[in-house]
């Protein structure tokens, strides 16, 4: 276990066994003794956050000349979202840069030598290239498309000496470093970032005037051929090191990405043909820099040290605090392979938890179109909005606009906190949601283990196989092939799966890294998005497959838990009303105890037990032939609406839940051949009904009485 702090100060650091909800009543935790807790120094320290390349020159390269030219094809959605964004630098000072959208060229200790009267347009592939000669200095810039771009160009008179060409050069950022490869990352320190794309980057001892920069762009004249100081070749291949980059100087080094840029996006000889980078790698060649990028935020680590051997597998908090206040960060201990403590086994969504992580969608957002609740945002939202080094969710956008495609573990996620509140359901979402379920299997004496995503994305179903009951946290939306995998092999071979959520197995997920743990998505152009992926950028650098919804991909979420995506909405929850055939003799071992009728109209999240977003069963997306719906929802106001997927056409009168009867969430049961069983709520807001009246109610039981029969059914099979 490591520990990374900044606080400049010293911070005591402790053990405690989360298993209350709440971070005001944790009279349920339990203080760990652990030989390494104790007072440790914690510095300030920088945050490595924006993306950039750094490599070195080619071995055979000058160590000065006269005659300089740094060039690249470049593309951004807003060329002014910083008013200095660096290009390709120099370690002596010269560089390439967007100043306020003009291409420049600046010195280190003689400012902006020269720059374009017109800016670079948005949207729009260019060709930049800054020449500096013994007695002038030429800026070029060649739109790739004269209709949509601009061309530019300028010259001025120059008389400076040879340029230094020694040191690390530097594309997208100036500035370079503290670069560190970490495990399966890179981190580093740079500044005047650039938002956008670039392609086939380069440094030369070539004279490239307007005429040669044409060549360039027309394909007469081929990079590789100047005398190149230092290029490289940013398309990529799935499998290669997603970090790495080839040279395509003689005698250079490979370059290295560092903090994360995206690639296997498109470049400027895109065609539309291809929608797999591998298919198509010189359609592909580019790379997607930003200043908010960040895989390893690079914090001082204050302790390393092995957890006590003796810890039971449950969710565990490392606790620091020192005058100017205290946090709680939450692991998870998983269990011994092969070796379960309990038959009962809690699934943490960590994958959705990092999706999630640090969202700042309230800023600037009207709320009232989206509910009818107060809103509040908590001090700890509000203190981010801003604020690089938090990071960014897969739910906003960098400075350019485009979509944020990798989300890391490794850095400060303070909504990934018991007791946090969100913003829009006023309760726990996401991880402080899934430990209502942690606190209420604890008050029903429901012994259990604990584990994350990331344990059934690598360690397969025989992991699971010793569970009789391997249940969902409340908002499992991202997924990996192999987690569906996983668990639909455990569910056919005889396993007991209960999915307590809502919005669960929703949309494409890979793991780019293990160590730390980074996620990516590629959202497509479809489902419910806050931004949607650029033409052609929909296959992950991770797995080389398509992403966006598993539904698109032919494994809709009613295939392995009998519901899926319906609806969302943070108007009032509502609860479940239970169908005809629920009230026959077979069902009693269900609704045993149940005495309420609608049963759920109670619960932390919006007041009932069905909302914010919810699954509803569909045969002809998988829900098997011989599932039975035990119950529905109803009542949903118009702040609920279908999931958009589901809409064709947009026609009048469709409206939401007061109008159509799709919007609902679904309790559904069905067995597998080999004596699996499936138990679905279909509701994100489920869990925030447990603990209501200590536990003394419909949902309540309801959900004990499943988990008891599966491991009674298991206790006498297996």
């Amino acid at each position: 276990m490591s520990v990374h702090v900044k606080a400049g100060a010293d911070v005591e650091v402790s053990l405690i066994r989360m298993r209350s909800s709440s971070s005001e009543d944790t009279s349920l935790d339990e203080p760990v003794p652990w030989d390494h807790a104790g007072t440790y120094a914690a510095p300030d320290s920088d945050t490595c956050v924006g993306s950039f390349l750094v490599g070195e020159p080619s071995a055979t390269a000058p160590a000065t000349s006269v005659t300089v030219s740094m060039g690249a094809f470049v593309w951004s959605a807003d060329v002014a979202s910083a008013p200095v964004q660096t290009l390709v630098a120099l370690d002596s000072g010269v560089a390439l840069q967007l100043r306020n959208g003009h291409v420049a060229v600046v010195a280190a200790e003689r400012g902006v030598l020269a720059c374009t009267d017109a800016p670079v347009v948005n949207h729009a592939w260019h060709f930049a290239v800054a020449s500096v000669d013994r007695d002038r200095v030429q800026i070029t810039v060649v739109p790739i498309d004269p209709v949509r771009g601009i061309a530019a160009a300028t010259e001025v008179p120059w008389s400076g000496g040879p340029i230094d060409l020694t040191g690390p050069i530097t594309v997208g950022a100036a500035g370079a470093r503290s670069v560190v490869r970490t495990d399966e990352v890179v981190r580093g320190i740079a500044r005047d970032h650039f938002n956008g794309k670039v392609e086939a980057p380069f440094v030369s001892t070539s004279a490239v005037d307007a005429a040669r920069a044409g060549a360039i762009v027309r394909g007469d004249l081929e990079i590789g051929d100047l005398d190149l100081v230092a290029a490289w070749d940013l398309a990529f291949r799935h499998g290669e090191e997603p970090w790495v980059v080839a040279a395509v100087a003689p005698g250079q080094p490979q370059g290295i990405l560092v903090n994360g840029p995206a690639r296997g996006v498109t470049g400027y000889r895109f065609t539309g043909r291809y929608l797999d980078f591998s298919d198509a790698p010189e359609e592909f060649a580019a790379a997607h820099f930003h200043a908010t990028d960040l895989l390893d935020a690079g914090w001082h680590q204050i302790l390393e040290a092995p957890l006590p051997e003796h810890l039971t597998s449950g969710v565990y908090g490392i606790v620091v605090r020192n005058h100017q206040g205290s946090d709680t960060v939450p692991i998870v201990v998983v269990p011994k392979a092969a070796d379960p403590r309990s038959k009962v086994l809690v699934v943490m969504p960590t994958f959705s938890y990092l999706a999630y992580a640090n969202e700042a969608l309230f800023n600037g957002l009207d709320t009232s179109a989206m509910t009818d609740q107060d809103v509040t945002i908590e001090a700890e939202d509000e203190a981010h909005v801003g604020d690089s080094s938090f990071g960014l969710s897969m739910y906003d956008t960098h400075p350019d606009g485009s979509g944020v495609v990798f989300s890391s573990a490794r850095r400060q996620i303070i909504n990934m906190r018991r007791g946090y509140r969100m913003w829009l359901v006023d309760s726990g979402r996401a991880f402080s949601a899934d430990m209502y379920l942690i606190e209420w299997l604890t008050r029903r004496d429901i012994e259990f283990d604990v584990i994350t995503d990331h344990e059934v994305h690598s360690r397969g179903p025989a992991y699971l196989a010793p569970y009789a009951a391997v249940l969902s946290g409340s908002h499992p939306e991202y997924t990996s092939e192999e987690m569906l995998d996983t668990l639909t092999a455990y569910r056919d071979n005889g396993g007991g799966l209960m999915y307590l959520g809502g919005n669960g197995w929703y949309w494409v997920t890979g793991v780019l890294s293990n160590a730390p743990l980074v996620t990516e998505i590629r959202r497509g152009q479809a489902g419910i998005r806050c931004w949607e992926s650029l033409p052609g950028e929909v296959t992950l650098m991770s797995t080389g497959h398509p992403g966006g919804l598993w539904r698109h991909r032919g494994r809709a979420p009613q295939q392995l838990a009998g519901v899926g995506m319906a609806a969302q909405g943070w108007g009032s929850s509502e609860p479940y009303y239970r169908s005809e055939i629920a009230d026959a003799p077979d069902w009693a071992w269900v609704f045993d105890g149940v005495d309420e009728d609608p049963i759920g109209s109670y619960g932390e999240v919006m007041g009932g037990a069905a909302g914010d977003e919810l699954d509803r069963a569909d045969q002809a997306l998988g829900t098997p032939y011989h599932a039975t719906v035990l119950a529905s929802s109803r009542g949903h106001t118009n702040f609920y609406q279908r999931a958009i997927e589901e809409i064709a056409m947009n026609l009048p009168g469709h409206g939401g839940g007061e109008q159509d009867p799709e919007v609902r969430a679904d309790i559904v049961y069905f067995r597998t051949p080999l004596g699996g069983e499936v138990f679905s709520t279909g509701s994100i807001a489920w869990s925030g009904a447990l603990l209501h009246k200590d536990t003394d109610n419909g949902v309540s039981r309801m959900t004990e009485n499943v988990i008891r029969a599966f491991i009674d059914r298991r206790n006498t099979t297996g």
